[in-house]
């Protein structure tokens, strides 16, 4: 076992890996530069996720690690307590032209009670995906287990015990500009808000106009403290309708959003310490056709996520932000919702088929949360002694 390395989160997630491939294979590989696990949280690393190809079925994932389980359509790692520390993790991609793909990684097991004895505070902002609750809920649960810091989550909307800012349709711009939408059929994203409009959580009325304004917000919510980290779950409404011709532009747009927004956190004193997820791939065909008919495919948009994710990457290198890459660790085949149909018109037995295209199941928005709490728990143990 190698000694555990000590250095910082924000270089550690930057690497963007990407496995030597033919032109005739052209396999694009994604894979984190640090794999970070908790004991008692299972992580996996699913092949699909991180590859784009028509079909991951037709390559074999060999996964080269003292750790985990080396399973048909993931790595599959339970770690314990002894397993805390960094260990070399290596895949190849093959097909039967050789090795299409590979590249290097290192899994880092995080200590069990990372941040004990101090107090962690929480803002997790984003879209839908955060807006159903369930990840920010499945944090706020494995931040209850002995070991770790006191914790609170804040934002004004909850479905459990993980208080957020999330919110349907919503892109990086919106929690910028979103003023004196009430009582209108208008959002800033890809569907209405129910009942109709809603301001930015960040945005107050002064002297008749809405003023963007942090302070006040947090004054409002958490005593006037500022959190300790800020997590972002945002961007996918910007590049799920994208096409190959469109997508650039729109990614280049959604960055220069995003920067506006994460230098406003910036501002703050104390700073927060900044997490920006990357996104997860969507469901199948089915899912994509239930929810978009014919206006998208879950091919295009596994395209345009590949596209923004290493985009994103690219801006953690300039900004300085800490990657959450929760789509490494999340089941597109069996944790996303379904629903029985008839075969056909003509035979009316049932079968599943996925009916949603990037919303998963709770079980997958579960596997989301703990892909953000073993990024968070890395940060504690590597700020194990900074203190508010």
């Amino acid at each position: 076992m190698q000694k555990q390395s000590c250095k910082s989160l924000t270089v550690a997630m930057l690497a963007l890996l990407v496995g030597v491939s033919s032109a005739a294979e052209n396999v694009r590989l994604l894979i984190p530069e640090k794999l970070y696990a908790v004991p008692g949280v299972e992580m996996n690393v699913y092949f699909n996720n991180i590859v784009t190809v028509i079909n991951p079925a037709n390559y074999v994932f060999d996964v080269d690690c003292e750790k985990g389980r080396n399973d048909l359509k993931r790595w599959r790692f339970a770690p314990k307590k002894e397993d805390v520390g960094t260990w070399k993790w290596k895949i190849r991609v093959i097909s039967e032209n050789g090795v299409a793909a590979e590249a290097e990684s290192e899994l880092v097991v995080v200590p069990e009670d990372a941040g004990k004895g101090r107090r962690f505070s929480l803002l997790m902002i984003g879209a839908s995906q955060t807006g159903a609750g369930h990840y920010p809920n499945r944090v706020a649960e494995l931040m209850q287990r002995p070991g770790n810091p006191e914790f609170t989550s804040i934002g004004t909307r909850s479905r459990g015990l993980g208080r957020h800012e999330g919110y349907g349709g919503w892109r990086w711009d919106s929690f910028l500009t979103r003023w004196a939408v009430m009582g209108q059929s208008q959002n800033d994203g890809m569907h209405p808000d129910r009942p109709l409009g809603r301001n930015s959580p960040f945005i107050f009325e002064k002297d008749g106009k809405g003023v963007f304004d942090l302070s006040e917000y947090f004054k409002r919510n958490n005593s006037g403290k500022i959190p300790d980290a800020v997590s972002f779950q945002l961007g996918l409404n910007d590049f799920l309708r994208a096409s190959d011709e469109t997508l650039a532009e729109i990614t280049q747009k959604s960055m220069a959003n995003m920067e506006k927004l994460i230098a406003e956190f910036r501002k703050l004193k104390p700073e927060p310490a900044i997490f920006v997820f990357q996104h997860i791939p969507g469901a199948s065909q089915d899912g994509f056709g239930a929810n978009y008919a014919c206006r998208q495919t879950s091919w295009q948009y596994r395209k345009n996520l590949d596209y923004y994710n290493r985009a994103l990457l690219q801006k953690s290198k300039e900004l300085k932000f800490n990657i959450v890459p929760v789509y490494i660790n999340i089941d597109t085949e069996n944790n996303f919702p379904t629903m029985n149909e008839s075969v056909n018109e003509g035979n009316p037995s049932k079968i599943r088929r996925q009916n949603n295209g990037v919303h998963p199941a709770r079980a997958g928005y579960c596997q989301m949360g703990d892909t953000l709490y073993c990024c968070l728990k890395a940060w504690l143990e590597e700020n194990k002694q900074k203190t508010k």
